[in-house]
């Protein structure tokens, strides 16, 4: 993360120098309060992920044979407007998929051995929030800002898995809730006048979670939690670009 700052910050500079004897400030009037996000924009961005694994006798650490493949691909569009300088809301969606189909694995530690194969996991996850946004120009900068979103939504995410490795097929549907309050800061900078980078981080949430499963068919479950923190999440970190309209 260090490192993605540093670039940050490098693009900035650049950007800035380019634009200094024109249009450095992006046209906008300063002389009461630096505007950053002009009232009246509107802001689109978000944010794409995919990653794909293939395992034929992999090991690691313990666990040795492994022969797996999975994917998780993940996309995050949100659309904001802007009703004053440097403040705006609007609507942040996200969709999520992941497969992970284990044909073996060993897992070996001092005298205790064990084994698996035949597992198959996949699941899916919709995620819709509300979202305010407010910007921190850094120093006066019109390239440069911190922000904060304050997001209120909820998801709804459904998985089924399986285990052929025995002498009968177990397997479980789940169907999962939850209802988050979360505070997201970060830092974005102008690339061009209308093209920015963006870098955020979990930083707060209280959510409320539960599930109903249904194991074999026949078995049902249920389960309920409720969660609330206050600390810096890095598995949480996110990066994407925006348009500024």
């Amino acid at each position: 993360m260090r490192r993605f700052i540093v670039i940050l910050i490098m693009l900035t500079a650049l950007g800035t120098s380019g634009a200094k004897a024109q249009h450095y400030d992006r046209g906008y009037d300063n002389s009461t309060t630096t505007v950053f996000a002009k009232k009246g924009s509107w802001v689109t961005g978000g944010s794409l992920r995919y990653s794909q694994h293939v395992n034929s006798d992999y090991s690691f650490l313990v666990i040795d044979d492994i022969n797996s493949k999975g994917y998780t691909v993940s996309v995050s569009p949100e659309l904001l407007y802007l009703f004053r300088d440097n403040m705006g809301a609007g609507i942040k969606f996200s969709y999520s998929r992941s497969m992970l189909d284990l044909a073996s694995a060993n897992l070996s530690v001092s005298e205790i051995s064990m084994s698996a194969k035949d597992c198959y996991q996949i699941n899916h996850k919709y995620t819709a929030y509300g979202v305010y946004r407010a910007y921190i120009p850094l120093a006066g900068s019109q390239r440069i800002a911190m922000y904060a979103d304050l997001m209120l939504g909820g998801s709804f995410k459904q998985g089924k898995a399986y285990n052929a490795g025995g002498s009968s097929v177990v397997g479980t549907y789940q169907q999962s809730y939850k209802i988050e309050l979360a505070v997201n800061p970060g830092l974005t900078a102008f690339l061009t006048d209308w093209l920015a980078l963006e870098m955020n981080v979990g930083i707060f949430g209280v959510s409320y979670n539960w599930s109903d499963q249904v194991h074999n068919q026949a078995t049902k479950g249920e389960t309920d939690s409720t969660q609330a923190g206050f600390m810096l999440n890095l598995l949480s970190l996110g990066v994407g670009i925006s348009v500024y309209l």
